[in-house]
């Protein structure tokens, strides 16, 4: 009788571990429902802002995603003008995620920055 009280109390203990998770400060959260972003009664994506929050464990899973200002700096090209002088041209980008949802769903998983794809192409 004892043991059974002792391994319900730690499998409580375990279920509420794993429910709760926290989002730092400088990110936002998503939460996706089986693998599918979660959305409220507007149609509008769950983001959670940095703090403390729950989740169902094993049904739901929580993507942190970056909403700082980030920069990319991309390589400097070297042109050739029709003087046959040399140019160089360096450049960089700045961005921030402003929809958090469609930028997960864009990058499948929100690990490729879309600056850096669309400056190698």
């Amino acid at each position: 009788m004892r043991k059974s009280v002792i391994a319900i109390i730690i499998i409580v203990l375990v279920v509420l571990y794993t429910s709760i998770f926290v989002v730092k400060e400088g990110e936002r959260g998503i939460t996706l429902r089986f693998g599918k972003v979660l959305r409220d009664s507007e149609n509008k994506p769950l983001v959670y802002e940095p703090g403390l929050h729950f989740k169902i464990p094993m049904i739901e899973s929580v993507k942190t995603l970056d909403a700082r200002i980030q920069t990319m700096d991309n390589q400097a090209d070297r042109f050739v003008t029709k003087e046959k002088k040399d140019l160089i041209v360096d450049s960089y980008i700045k961005w921030r995620i402003s929809d958090f949802s469609r930028y997960y769903l864009a990058t499948g998983g929100g690990d490729v920055s879309p600056g850096r794809s669309a400056a190698e192409t």
